[in-house]
């Protein structure tokens, strides 16, 4: 499609809260007005149900965050010398979904029981082991109160975004409707993104997570299901905020990114490097356990089996870590 064309598909609206012009993608199903975060439908109306997790950080916090972190995941790496190079506050958007659940479902479960028994009499006497298949019926049920978030977004360049999601959803509850004045004194730096997902789709989207964890759950318990049947209450649905610190630092020339929730301070997602100093490391661990299993077969070969063994699988781990961290440039851990 032509830029021209795109453009004529751009609506154009006032903010119902503080009349900003706003220019609105026709794939946003929900969007945000940047000069004071109002959440809008596509027909230019407000939407009630927008929560937000609170942000707690600024760029200093982050810097100490940083540092924390490249001391604790650079531990025997030599990182010296990095340089923090960008920060950028994001609002995530995200949906979640609350219900009642309720599945009943029906199977059998199959698992094998082994019995002994004595047959013959006498000199004849002995016992029989036997192996008896047994078929039990299940009958169970599942209720359970459910908060289940979605991505707002079909397709995003937010480094972390997706790991976001489960923590979201532990943190729901100190979520709080969004303010303007609030947003506005604290939270202006931070640029909103607008959601792709209608709340028909949230809705549906949900219903089928939903679903698709109670028949996981019933496969689980039943070798076979026979009937699985559920319902659901909405609670409610919520368009979530959730404020995610994108950070990049530089070292020896290579760039470097952390992602971090700005509710918390929990680091989601970051890249740590693999440096020549951590290679050398591993190489020397592997070389000196080789040889240690070596000693170890040598001297205790003879008088117990499993020694060499142990030792053999120690140099086999370590062995495998210096594989893994020698070939790659960076280590990326949650």
């Amino acid at each position: 499609m032509s830029t021209v064309v795109l453009m004529s598909l751009v609506k154009e609206y006032q903010c119902p809260h503080c009349n900003a012009p706003m220019d609105v993608n026709p794939e946003d199903a929900i969007f945000n007005c940047r000069s004071c975060g109002q959440a809008v439908l596509s027909d230019g109306s407000e939407f009630k149900d927008h929560y937000v997790l609170r942000n707690t950080l600024n760029r200093t916090k982050i810097h100490e965050i940083i540092k924390g972190f490249i001391k604790k995941k650079g531990f025997m790496r030599g990182i010296k010398g990095y340089k923090i190079t960008n920060i950028t506050p994001t609002l995530t958007p995200f949906w979640v979904v609350t219900s009642d659940a309720y599945t009943h479902f029906v199977g059998y479960l199959r698992y094998t029981e082994t019995k002994t028994r004595t047959v013959g009499t006498g000199k004849n006497r002995r016992t029989v082991t036997d192996h008896v298949t047994v078929y039990r019926p299940i009958d169970q049920e599942i209720r359970e109160k459910r908060a289940d978030v979605l991505l707002g977004r079909r397709g995003s360049s937010i480094y972390g975004y997706s790991k976001v999601k489960d923590i979201v959803r532990s943190e729901f509850s100190t979520a709080v409707p969004f303010e303007h004045d609030h947003l506005i004194a604290t939270d202006k730096e931070f640029d909103y993104l607008s959601t792709e997902i209608t709340l028909d789709a949230a809705n549906q989207l949900g219903k089928t997570v939903v679903f698709d964890n109670h028949r996981a759950r019933a496969q689980k318990a039943c070798t076979k299901v026979f009937d699985c049947a559920t319902q659901i209450t909405y609670s409610g649905t919520y368009f979530v905020h959730a404020p995610v610190w994108q950070v990049e630092y530089e070292f020896k020339g290579e760039t470097y990114r952390v992602a971090i929730l700005g509710s918390s301070g929990r680091i989601i997602l970051g890249e740590i490097p693999v440096t020549t100093t951590f290679r050398m490391i591993f190489l020397t661990l592997t070389v000196l356990a080789i040889g240690a299993a070596g000693v170890v077969s040598y001297f205790f070969g003879q008088s117990a089996v499993y020694v060499p063994i142990i030792a053999g699988i120690v140099a086999a781990v370590i062995g495998f870590f210096t594989l893994k961290n020698t070939f790659k440039p960076k280590s990326v851990v949650d």
